[in-house]
């Protein structure tokens, strides 16, 4: 079973264990543990309400009584810390009366409009009641009504945001939603007001709720208070099947669940499917509702070929052929070394690693990478941003430290997921969290030191912590004045002075970490993407090694999209790892000769008319790279373009075929997340019209070659394996 937050609060907390018993079993816990999280390790079922396995409990709506033994009155599990010696009851006549008469009380003014109700079939509420047997009411007066005439519906339904609807009758004020938007994701547009019987859950006053993780506050509603717009009165739950897959948005590796209409190959809605070492079971908007791409109607959904300067409709067959003949007469025209190729790092690992194949077995180029930005990866693989980008990071391991510091990172755009591990350690267990951007960010909101630098200083920031830590005798002398020797300015004042930042906060920094027991230091895309990041880089190996910190904790760079390690440990860019090309080598028999092409390098050799193809396999530089005029300038001065996508882009536009590629909802794939965690993503529905897997297009592409890329799926996952397995040797 999953643990709790509460749980993880009691472990860290414990100053010993307790035994007591739960309807007959005995069992022995950690001190701190509720009794409610007691019973669920025996597999006890305890009804609740306002009960969450990852919130604060508040014992709001008393479902979850429970009886014990030398208590005068039922007590509320989810907030009644066990004891030792405690006889607990759990399903005792005392215990159905109780919860009975609850029942009874929520339904006092609860509307019974269960046949029109979206939340029908999958409703807390509407579940207990048929479980403890009330099918008639005591009360003859009549309901009290939220009602508001200027914008109220026929189902007293207001919209409050842009995917939410709320419904203020049926809500049984659990504050769910409430505690969850503040505690968990540090919002605050959703708010009760008033109080007692007239408490009002609601958005606050003239906002939307419009948070980056606002449709957790749907999933987590016991009821029809709260409802998507994407999902309500389109299905009902007991037609639909579920599937279960990962985020494709982020690099976390999000656990999540598609919710289709097997009959009618559509996807209705997303929700999570919790993976406490991921994810705790909490969604970002993202990937939520990033699933309607899936089944748009604009989606590409048949190969197109350029004829007479417009695009028109083609067959697989005349597409690939016609592929196969343009790369022929290139390579023997003008070689191998004209031809590029761009993949996307969201694809999985068995379409990013034929396509690595086809072109360094197949066309014998060497052109190859996934980077779509001017730096992602390091150009070398023992550079100090290469030993930052090879740091062990794991997600979970973010809860439990107590000096958490994000530097360069905004972190609610780049690292949804991290973010609310992040607001878990401060909330549950006291972290301190320390941000230094060149800019506010909203993530800092709970640091307990916010360092505002000026922009393109972060070497120097860096440099003045590592002096301040040496002047103020807070490291090892000895290592110190080893290190010192090697930085530039030579005083903590004088790099502050460059920075614009006061000495005071970075002692403050260097002490946190100095005395951190366990430290989770993030770096963001502000380094990852400076012109200047092998310098900073190399500060901040230095203030490892003056802290320890990789020896107490974790540092890394967080890779940026879906599958973006699985793309570099594949061997996906111009010069791979030494162990990765050795692999690729001994698999394909040989290696190309040719000088190895990133991104940027290909693109400048096309402006210059040197690389005179590209293929790309769902990226989209016109989009994604930064300098949007070089880019079409670079494709323009192309001979041969083929473009794989899903919709029709900038860069499809220029592309002589164009090829419909599947989602990653309409394929089975495995995808490695920001810690190496490989996960596999289910296929949910049928692909859209004529729509193809990457994978699949490489290989019957390699056919047309005459050049089979495998003989079975097992030896593509055997030689991808390979790759895998491989060890990290950036020092």
């Amino acid at each position: 079973m999953q643990k709790t937050t509460n749980e993880q609060l009691a472990e860290k907390k414990a100053a010993g264990e307790v035994t007591l018993t739960i309807d007959g079993q005995e069992i022995t816990v950690t001190r701190g543990t509720t009794v409610l999280e007691a019973a669920r390790k025996l597999n006890i079922h305890i009804p609740t309400f306002c009960w969450h396995p990852k919130l604060k409990s508040v014992g709001a709506c008393r479902m979850c009584y429970v009886e014990v033994e030398k208590m005068p009155k039922l007590a509320v599990s989810c907030a009644t810390e066990v004891m030792d010696g405690m006889v607990v009851h759990t399903d005792s006549e005392m215990v159905k009366a109780g919860r009975k008469a609850v029942i009874e009380f929520i339904l006092a003014n609860h509307p019974l409009d269960c046949p029109t109700c979206d939340k029908g079939g999958e409703c807390d509420l509407q579940d207990l009641t048929f479980a403890h047997g009330l099918d008639d009411s005591r009360f003859a007066f009549r309901k009290m009504r939220f009602t508001d005439d200027e914008v109220a519906t026929t189902f007293d339904d207001v919209k409050i945001g842009p995917e939410i609807v709320l419904n203020r009758n049926r809500c049984i004020l659990c504050y769910k939603c409430v505690r969850a938007n503040k505690e968990a994701f540090g919002e605050f547009d959703l708010g009760a007001f008033e109080r007692g019987n007239i408490t009002e859950i609601n958005s606050a006053p003239g906002e939307e709720v419009d948070n980056p993780y606002s449709g957790n506050l749907v999933e987590i509603c016991p009821v029809g208070a709260l409802t998507n717009s994407d999902w309500r009165y389109k299905i009902r739950v007991w037609l639909t099947k579920t599937t279960a897959s990962i985020c494709n948005f982020t690099s976390s590796g999000t656990n999540i669940l598609f919710w289709k209409d097997p009959h009618k190959n559509h996807i209705y809605r997303v929700t999570s499917n919790r993976n406490d070492d991921i994810d705790d079971g909490w969604l970002a908007d993202l990937t939520r509702y990033g699933y309607q791409i899936v089944t748009s109607k604009e989606r590409l959904t048949k190969p197109l070929i350029m004829k007479d300067g417009k695009q028109v409709e083609a067959t697989w067959e005349e597409a690939l052929n016609h592929i196969h003949k343009r790369f022929v007469e290139i390579k023997e025209k003008k070689g191998a070394v004209c031809i590029g190729g761009l993949a996307a790092p969201n694809l999985d690992n068995a379409s990013l690693y034929s396509f690595q194949k086809f072109f360094r077995a197949v066309l014998k180029s060497n052109n190859i990478d996934f980077r779509s930005h001017y730096r992602y990866l390091p150009e070398t693989q023992d550079s100090p941003f290469g030993v930052l980008c090879a740091q062990p990071f794991r997600i979970n391991q973010i809860d439990d430290s107590d000096v958490i510091f994000v530097f360069g990172s905004d972190l609610v755009r780049e690292h949804h997921n991290e973010y609310l591990r992040i607001r878990k350690a401060y909330n549950f267990f006291g972290a301190q969290i320390y941000s230094a951007t060149p800019y506010a960010v909203k993530a800092a909101d709970i640091a307990t030191l916010e360092t505002v630098y000026k922009p393109g200083t972060e070497e120097a920031l860096i440099n003045g912590l590592c002096l301040t830590a040496i002047e103020e005798g807070i490291v090892d002398k000895a290592l110190g004045d080893q290190l010192k020797a090697k930085v530039s300015p030579k005083s903590a004042a004088e790099c502050a002075g460059l920075a614009g930042v006061s000495v005071t906060d970075l002692k403050l920094l260097a002490q946190a970490l100095a005395d951190g027991k366990k430290v989770t230091v993030i770096i963001g895309e502000l380094v990852a993407r400076s012109k200047g990041r092998e310098a900073i880089s190399e500060a901040l190996g230095n203030l490892n090694k003056l802290f320890d910190l990789t020896g107490k904790g974790q540092m890394a760079v967080l890779a940026r999209y879906a599958n973006s390690v699985g793309a570099e440990r594949l061997g996906l860019v111009g010069e791979p790892l030494a162990p990765i090309k050795s692999e690729i080598e001994a698999i394909n028999g040989h290696y190309p000769e040719c000088p190895a092409r990133t991104t940027d390098k290909m693109l400048a050799l096309a402006k210059k008319e040197e690389i005179t193809s590209m293929f790309l396999l769902g990226g989209n530089p016109m989009e994604m790279y930064p300098d949007r005029e070089f880019v079409s300038e670079a494709l323009g001065k192309l001979d041969f373009l083929v473009a794989c996508d899903l919709f029709e882009t900038e860069t499809t536009e220029r592309a002589e075929v164009v090829l419909p590629l599947c989602s990653w909802a309409e394929h089975a794939g495995d995808y490695i997340n920001l810690e190496g965690r490989v996960q596999r993503a289910n296929k949910a529905i049928e692909p859209m019209g004529e729509a193809r897997p990457g994978v699949e297009i490489i290989n019957e592409l390699a056919t047309k070659f005459e050049r089979p890329l495998f003989e079975s799926d097992v030896q593509m996952q055997s030689e991808i394996d390979r790759l895998l397995n491989i060890e990290e040797t950036r020092q």
